[in-house]
């Protein structure tokens, strides 16, 4: 499905895009992961190779311009081309427009938008030699909202504008933008904002029923819908914000 593709997978060291560099690397590509994290980077490097994969870690501020462009020039050094770039990195602050801070709004954006635009401006020209794709990571909050959300919120909503805007600049040029937007996903983190509710048994079991199918995705389901935006079985497809939400948008 994915045989000779290069895909980077910014925030690839854990959590979603971690998973989702398993499921790709598993239908044939090869992995650039890049994160911030030094420290859980070089063990997702490891996991991918001792699984039989082709992989590499770069550390990379996606903030920063010389950085990201150091890890684009690093992929394409390591395995000649780029076919899919996969913006994930992000953070998250629960905060209100009362409580929030300047200077959490800017590192929220920085990490959230910015980062986004300047990987996709420095990967681009890869990407149009193999009329390739860029596939952001976006939300369900990004289409309906949240509270105590609101640097969040934008940041998803303006991903999700963002794919749609560039769907049409890029088209053009052969290259296909979407972007996929999880609902709530079985990560270290997700498994952490549970522990510490007051209860964290009923803070699950409200959780899963508000989903109705009954649970929350998996780290590899979200990663099967970016291996097939990804795929060549995807090449008319472009523009779209992708729901993977087990339909808890639905009655949000």
């Amino acid at each position: 499905m994915l045989s000779d593709k290069v895909v980077i997978v910014t925030g690839g060291a854990k959590g979603i895009g971690l998973g989702c560099a398993h499921v790709m690397a598993g239908k044939g590509a090869s992995i650039v992961i890049a994160d911030v994290d030094r420290g859980t980077g070089p063990h997702a490097q490891s996991d991918l190779r001792r699984a039989g994969h082709q992989a590499i870690f770069v550390p990379t501020d996606v903030t920063r311009a010389d950085e990201v462009e150091n890890m684009v020039q690093q992929a394409v050094n390591r395995f000649g081309h780029i076919d899919c770039l996969l913006n994930n990195a992000g953070t998250h602050i629960s905060a209100t427009v009362f409580d929030q801070t300047e200077e959490e709004w800017n590192r929220l954006l920085d990490i959230n938008l910015k980062g986004y635009f300047l990987c996709a401006k420095a990967a681009l020209p890869h990407l149009v030699d193999r009329c390739g794709s860029i596939i952001n990571m976006s939300s369900m909050v990004g289409l309906v909202g949240q509270s105590r959300a609101t640097a969040y919120a934008a940041s998803k909503g303006g991903i999700v504008a963002m794919t749609k805007a560039m769907a049409l600049d890029l088209a053009p040029a052969g290259v296909r933008v979407n972007c996929v937007c999880p609902g709530w996903v079985q990560t270290p983190l997700v498994e952490d904002w549970f522990k510490q509710q007051p209860d964290p048994d009923q803070a699950r079991e409200y959780i899963y029923s508000v989903h109705p199918m009954g649970r929350i995705a998996t780290v590899e389901e979200v990663g099967e819908a970016v291996a097939f935006l990804a795929s060549d079985a995807a090449s008319f497809i472009t523009g779209v914000a992708l729901p993977v939400d087990g339909g808890v948008t639905l009655g949000y």
